[in-house]
């Protein structure tokens, strides 16, 4: 997915769904590119982490989440984008 001289996009969202939808989105979601559920509550709150090497990546996933039955709202939380390279180097 990336490699030296591009640089990686992270995202945090938040998708509110109804609850009744939420089972079938904890099967959905980690199919979609570069997206991974971090945690959820029956109530329909998921917190989803986003990985893309471009920032177009970040935003198909994000209208890909808005379209997934059952979803009310997608916001996104937090976005950083650091070149790969860094991303190599050990922290200290």
């Amino acid at each position: 997915m990336s490699g030296p001289g591009s640089q990686v996009h992270i995202a945090g969202v938040l998708v509110q769904a109804r609850a009744e939808t939420v089972a079938q989105l904890r099967g959905e979601i980690p199919s979609l590119p570069g997206a991974t559920l971090a945690q959820w509550a029956e109530d329909g709150r998921l917190v989803v982490v986003l990985e893309h090497d471009s920032a177009q990546g970040v935003m198909q996933t994000l209208v890909a989440l808005r379209d997934l039955s059952g979803v009310l709202n997608v916001a996104l939380v937090y976005q950083h984008t650091e070149p790969w390279d860094a991303m190599q180097l050990e922290m200290l």
